[in-house]
């Protein structure tokens, strides 16, 4: 009896380590997840804290000191400017001890606020009028105010702020403008105009940051609207160097026990995974790729997304096999995944044209496909004891799967069946292929020439990845 309490015992602990690991888990994959799909920022900023000191200060000093600031977030996308300014409005809210993200009632006024426009959204100028009253908890019906300027509306706004407040004067703003350059493409750039005005005037304590990704974003303003701008740009660059970068992968994969609530065990050892993980040779030469071809940190974090999702019970760490099988996927051009499904009859048809080009045919029409294709499925069959080994589609089957690779575009027509009447370069898509004719040409669409948009190694890649491919056909594509 008591070696029975005893295995209960022993049971009921295990249970409860299972349990306490399926928490761990999910806390984890949750907070990666959200890191690596943008929804959530990174732990830490590699390399950045430069343009992070200077944004922060900016803003800081428009709330603590009521300044009126105005600047330029200048760098490429990916290299973390939106990360940056999120990275400085929580320390604002830190240092000041609020919450802007929250409405506030009647009987407390909030020290500063906070108003996100991106030229993505507002189009036009009513449009961002509107969403800043929302955004400043104005409540008052503006039709009647619309019908105005820009800056008579933007002035009334305000007033209501410095009214409603008890000293008569009003909180600092927050201006953060994602998109700058599809904002100055405003009519008359009147919005632009408007905040650099009232921001130089020092009568309204407002900040005005504006982020781009383009380095000749200053060419776009208007001369008065240049003469209203601090010209401060802050400028943030990629990473420097690889080891930098690799860092930004390692931020965004590990945890922290005591911010993810996991106990610290279970943070330790799946940190030293993902270190483990990052220096293999494999992992470390695809992350040296992305550094050399254009350093950019969303597209290396997105490719640990899969990985990550097939976090579990049963792979409670990172398994380089998902993240192997993450990079094969990022790395396989378009053409290629579109390949991966395609019918094994396509596949022959696909052959077939690496036989004719080999052979010496740069140009060939869908009779000249189903010959070579019948003519290896007859050799084939005939040195087959059975006799009846495979299948050997008929022309009418043949053609439906020939039309397939035209309308994915694996098919194109050739360039001499391309040309109009006039010698000219006529529409070569697929419409023109499957039409009832195309230009300069009346032949039926069997008798029309095309080319094959693959090379050579690319089709002996795709026999090589499909598993359902017959012995034969794969000695086939070999010769």
């Amino acid at each position: 009896m008591p070696a029975r309490r005893k295995t209960l015992s022993q049971t009921h602990m295990q249970m409860d380590v299972d349990v306490d690991n399926s928490v761990d888990i999910s806390r984890a994959k949750k907070a990666i997840l959200n890191r690596l799909n943008g929804h959530a920022p990174l732990p830490a900023l590699v390399g950045l804290d430069g343009p992070l000191d200077s944004v922060y200060s900016l803003l800081n000093r428009t709330v603590s000191s009521a300044e009126g600031n105005t600047a330029l977030l200048i760098g490429p996308r990916g290299s973390g400017k939106s990360t940056i300014v999120q990275r400085s409005l929580d320390m604002l809210k830190q240092k000041h001890d609020t919450d802007t993200d929250i409405d506030v009632d009647s009987s407390s006024v909030s020290k500063y606020h906070i108003v996100r426009l991106s030229g993505f959204v507002h189009t036009n100028d009513k449009i961002a009028l509107r969403d800043i009253a929302r955004q400043l908890l104005i409540k008052q019906d503006l039709e009647n105010i619309l019908i105005g300027s820009f800056a008579d509306a933007f002035t009334y706004i305000l007033n209501l702020m410095r009214s409603s407040d008890d000293e008569k004067s009003m909180p600092p703003v927050l201006f953060i403008l994602e998109e700058f350059d599809l904002l100055a493409q405003h009519p008359k750039q009147s919005l632009l105009y408007t905040l650099f005005d009232i921001a130089q005037s020092q009568q309204t304590p407002i900040a005005v940051l504006g982020i781009t990704a383009r380095i000749d974003v200053m060419d776009l303003l208007e001369k008065r609207v240049k003469s209203r701008f601090s010209h401060r740009q802050i400028h943030v660059s990629n990473a420097k160097a690889l080891e930098d970068f690799v860092d930004i992968a390692r931020v965004a994969l590990s945890i922290d026990d005591n911010e993810h609530r996991v106990t610290n065990a279970f943070a330790e050892s799946f940190n030293r995974n993902v270190s483990a993980i990052l220096t293999t040779d494999f992992v470390a030469s695809f992350i040296s790729d992305i550094f050399d071809f254009g350093k950019d940190a969303r597209l290396l974090l997105r490719t640990f997304v899969y990985a990550a999702n097939k976090l579990s019970n049963e792979h409670p760490y990172l398994q380089l096999a998902h993240v192997k099988t993450a990079i094969a996927r990022e790395t396989a051009s378009a053409k290629m995944q579109i390949l991966e499904s395609i019918s094994l009859l396509e596949v022959c048809l696909i052959i077939s044209m690496k036989s004719l080009v080999q052979s010496g045919s740069s140009k060939y029409n869908f009779e000249m496909i189903y010959n070579e294709y019948k003519t290896f499925m007859s050799r084939h069959m005939l040195a087959t004891a059975g006799g009846g080994a495979m299948k050997v589609y008929k022309k009418p089957v043949a053609l439906k799967a020939f039309e397939t690779l035209v309308e994915l575009e694996i098919v194109r027509p050739a360039l001499s069946s391309a040309l109009g009447s006039d010698g000219s370069a006529g529409t070569s898509g697929r419409n023109d292929l499957l039409a009832g004719s195309t230009q300069g040409s009346r032949a039926p669409k069997e008798y029309r020439m095309v080319q094959m948009m693959l090379e050579p190694g690319q089709v002996l890649d795709l026999v090589a990845k499909r598993f359902d491919i017959p012995a034969v056909i794969r000695r086939w594509a070999q010769q």
